[in-house]
């Protein structure tokens, strides 16, 4: 087997290797059911009708498949696995629109969402704001846009997830 460049393999499990922070392997299977028996709130409810369609939850574990590595995040792959999927099945819900809602209605629902900083009733008024959405989460883009995302990237940042280097 090899990697980029046709060096082999052996190149990377050395001390290059382990300084690269390249993390190579496949990982495990993971359902449809494993997701759903830790978020049940994305699978039918009591009269068999999903929230999000079960095709997409399947295009969002195959994403996490290609993204979320075992041999990076070990024993919190799992965990890791279900926030990413839970992560975009809520975007997912978020731009959701009524199909005979026509363009205002998609348009309203793929509109980036902030946070309310003022609401008011007679008359509607809201504020939005955008900034301070995660702060402390600065490059993690649309990871800080659900708590699945944010609980995520948190713990990607305590375990290390630093950048790669590339010999």
């Amino acid at each position: 087997m090899s990697v980029a460049n046709n060096r082999p393999l052996s190149v990377f499990t050395g001390i290059i290797g382990e300084a690269s922070n390249i993390r190579i392997g496949s990982n495990p299977p993971f359902s449809l059911g494993d997701f759903l028996t830790v978020y049940p709130q994305f699978g039918p409810d009591a009269n068999g009708q999903t929230v999000v369609p079960q095709q997409i939850v399947q295009m969002y574990i195959n994403l996490a498949d290609a993204c979320v590595m075992e041999a990076r995040w070990h024993a919190y792959w799992q965990t890791a696995m279900g926030w990413f999927i839970a992560h975009f099945c809520t975007l997912f819900l978020l731009g959701a629109a009524d199909p005979n809602g026509g363009a205002a209605a998609a348009l309203a629902a793929g509109q980036a969402k902030g946070l309310n900083t003022s609401e008011s009733v007679g008359d509607v008024s809201v504020s939005m704001d955008y900034g301070e959405i995660g702060k402390d989460l600065d490059g993690w883009a649309a990871w800080k846009l659900t708590i699945y995302g944010q609980q995520l990237a948190t713990i990607a940042k305590m375990l290390g997830r630093a950048g790669m280097y590339i010999y």
